[in-house]
């Protein structure tokens, strides 16, 4: 069975829209307004650019952001804290307090990365996973799990011409990684467009009019346009922009009402707090690498897992202090998939829910959340401010987690609420295994799984096999072994009764 874990992201847009999308893309966010001011670094200020990952007030790269103080920008027009969504990749200006788990935001700013109409049908790279499409010449990867869909998009029915609106992190090539897809409508004709990338081939008229491309696409601009931090006299070939405007039919030209220069670093002040989220690419600093175009040192950086080394491609989060303009990265953490999807499935209703420890028991299974945990209600009831103090006892829920190499927690990498399903199921390792018995004795996370005469079994190829074949020495499982249960058409939904259907999953 293919798991999104084993590939790597899809990158495939050429390098000339690279510069202007890595800091735009995976900021997410405008310049306009620039960094905090510049106080010569005090103690506890800084910035976090990342996905919000949930509510309460909200957590940006496992931080709480408190927002009562903060004002909100979203697409540069001022908002309110009900405006945000999880998934939106957004930056976060305040101090920090001790520990750096929690903050006091003073500004959160957010701006889709992209919007326009899918040119051709989404390209299935991994089947029921991972999709593949171009807006306006930026290739665009969903993932059915990690991105969020609203508004009506759907992972399975996007199609050539949905007007989307995007947000997530570009990689080096400026293919965008989603971590958010909206759905704006159908492209039938003219339609409003965004695009961030490098002017090239400016030709300025008379009158404040020009026009210049941005890769494929060719941008028109008049007196008419309204200009954000440049001007028609100033804007150069090599600028950074924003462009927003009407798409015309046949999907290669923008008739531009904004244009905005995008900014491309944090501005000239240090900072006692960096936080960034986004993909290790090359830079001709003397740093190793760059995340955006940031340089990061990470001499004297502790790596999430241990021994990870990061190189251009990873996408991952770093935190740690900018001085002179290096963040001097005191973590950094992996957000490969390999590392931060999961081998820990929970589909079930809750039994108990701690909210001021963040910690539920499922199937038995204490599960914590922590500040990276991404939480969405995917319920009928639809509560875009759905929080982990929200869940309560009896909710169906799907959750993916890991286990904690530190604590040995079981920790939440996702949390969904869903409407109550039929079935009940259990993925994990094997924790307890004795073959001698008929049925075997076996336990996955320390809970013993309900085998008998009835449950069928299945090898990490699909392929069915015989409770021997399954248990025997050497057989399909051992301990350790990712095996996922199944009680279809359960009795309870916060228990596991029945193994219907037992499968051993393919290695990481």
């Amino acid at each position: 069975m293919m798991r999104a874990s084993d590939f790597l992201l899809h990158r495939g847009v050429t390098l000339s829209l690279a510069i202007g999308f890595l800091l735009a893309g995976i900021l997410g966010c405008s310049a306009g307004g620039g960094g905090l001011a510049d106080n010569g670094g005090v103690s506890g200020t800084g910035i976090s650019q990342g996905s919000i990952s949930s509510f309460g007030s909200i957590f940006v790269n496992g931080v709480r952001w408190d927002l009562s103080s903060a004002t909100i920008e979203v697409g540069g027009v001022s908002a309110t804290e009900a405006d945000l969504r999880v998934g939106m990749v957004v930056r976060v200006e305040g101090d920090y307090d001790t520990g750096n788990s929690t903050g006091t935001a003073q500004r959160v700013t957010y701006d889709d990365s992209l919007e326009g109409p899918i040119e051709a049908d989404p390209v299935e790279t991994i089947p029921g996973v991972e999709k593949t499409f171009t807006i306006l010449g930026q290739s665009v990867t969903v993932n059915a799990v990690s991105t969020v869909f609203d508004d009506g998009a759907q992972f399975a029915s996007l199609a050539v011409d949905d007007i989307l609106s995007v947000t997530g992190f570009a990689d080096a090539s400026g293919a965008i990684a989603a971590t958010r897809v909206e759905l704006k409508g159908t492209f039938t004709g003219d339609a409003e467009a965004q695009l961030r990338g490098t002017v090239a081939t400016l030709i300025a008229d008379t009158n404040d009019s020009g026009s210049f491309a941005l890769g494929s696409i060719i941008v028109h601009y008049d007196a008419s346009t309204r200009f954000e931090d440049t001007t028609p006299a100033r804007l150069a070939n090599g600028d950074r922009v924003e462009v927003k405007g009407l798409l015309r039919v046949g999907g290669s030209e923008i008739d531009a009402t904004r244009i905005e220069e995008e900014s491309d670093d944090l501005g000239a002040s240090d900072l006692a707090r960096v936080e960034l989220e986004g993909f290790v690419v090359d830079c001709s600093t003397t740093a190793a690498y760059c995340v955006g175009n940031v340089p990061i040192d990470d001499s004297a950086a502790t790596f999430q897992p241990a021994g990870f080394v990061p190189v251009p491609g990873d996408r991952v989060e770093v935190a740690g202090a900018l001085q002179s303009g290096i963040l001097k990265a005191d973590r950094v953490a992996s957000e490969n998939e390999s590392e931060t999807e999961g081998n820990i499935r929970i589909d079930a209703a809750v039994t108990s829910v701690d909210p001021t420890a963040r910690s539920l028991v499922i199937l038995g299974v204490r599960v914590v959340a922590d500040g990276n945990t991404m939480i969405r209600d995917e319920s009928a009831v639809a509560d875009t401010r759905f929080e982990f103090g929200d869940i309560q006892p009896g909710d169906y829920l799907e959750i993916r987690a890991v286990e904690d190499e530190t604590s040995g927690d079981v920790r939440a990498v996702s949390i969904e609420r869903k409407d109550a399903e039929a079935d009940v199921s259990l993925r994990g390792p094997v924790t307890f295994l004795d073959t001698a018995p008929s049925p075997p004795d076996m336990s996955i996370l320390d809970q013993p799984i309900p085998l008998d005469g009835g449950t069928t079994y299945f090898n990490a190829l699909e392929v069915p096999r015989t409770e021997e074949e399954f248990f025997r020495n050497p057989g399909d499982v051992m301990l350790g072994d990712i095996v996922s249960v199944r009680d279809r058409d359960a009795a309870s939904l916060s228990e596991l009764l029945e193994a219907d259907e037992v499968e051993l999953e393919e290695p990481e």
